[in-house]
Formats: C-alpha cells, sequence, structure tokens
C-alpha cells in the first residue's frame, strides 16, 4: 500500500513543481535600441543606470547584468533585449526613493 501511494504522489509533485508562480515566465521578449544612461553610483547619491526607450525612461531591476565598462560614459545606444515587468519599482538614490517603470535586460550590447 505505501508503495502505490509514492506512485501516486510521484506526479502530483510534478505536476506541482511545473506550474510556477514566477509570473515573468509568461512576458513577452522584446528587442530594441535604446539609450543606457549612467547617473552615477548609488553611494555618491548617483542613481545607477537608467534605460530610454520608446520616449520614456525605465530603471533596469537587475543592473547586475550591465557591464562595468558602461560605468565610462554618460550614455550609450545599445541593443537590448528584454521585458516590462507590469508593477513599477521604487529605488532609493538622490535623496529619496522615486517610483520609476521597471525594465528587466536580458542582455545589453553596444550598437
Amino acid at each position: 500500500m505505501r508503495k502505490l501511494s509514492l506512485y501516486l504522489m510521484a506526479p502530483l509533485v510534478l505536476m506541482l513543481t511545473s506550474f510556477s508562480c514566477d509570473k515573468d515566465d509568461d512576458l513577452e521578449v522584446l528587442e530594441a535600441t535604446a539609450t543606457l544612461m549612467w547617473t552615477g553610483d548609488y553611494a555618491v547619491d548617483g542613481c545607477g543606470f537608467s534605460i530610454y526607450l520608446n520616449d520614456q525612461y525605465y530603471k533596469p531591476d537587475n543592473e547586475r547584468v550591465i557591464g562595468e565598462e558602461f560605468k565610462q560614459n554618460e550614455s550609450y545606444t545599445v541593443r537590448i533585449k528584454y521585458t516590462l515587468p507590469p508593477k513599477p519599482m521604487e529605488c532609493t538614490c538622490g535623496w529619496g526613493v522615486h517610483k520609476r517603470s521597471a525594465i528587466r535586460l536580458l542582455s545589453v550590447k553596444e550598437a
């Protein structure tokens, strides 16, 4: 009887792990040319990176994927793969907390 219950549980466990609660999985992956701006390090009242795309500014919610080489100049024209999370994000930089439209970068290359 115990072996039978294990055989019945395995498909259930597999099914539950295949249905993720991660809502980012169903976001459309887009590609575009954008402007990547370096506004300075957070430690000296900068706001890190910002993306200007389609007449709107976005705050990357995963800045770590952006290479250190992009901290050399104030702006770069880049080719990006990205998703747009549905909720804005709050970021603490400069003199306060700011709400910005979020962007999740999947790749960043100089155009």
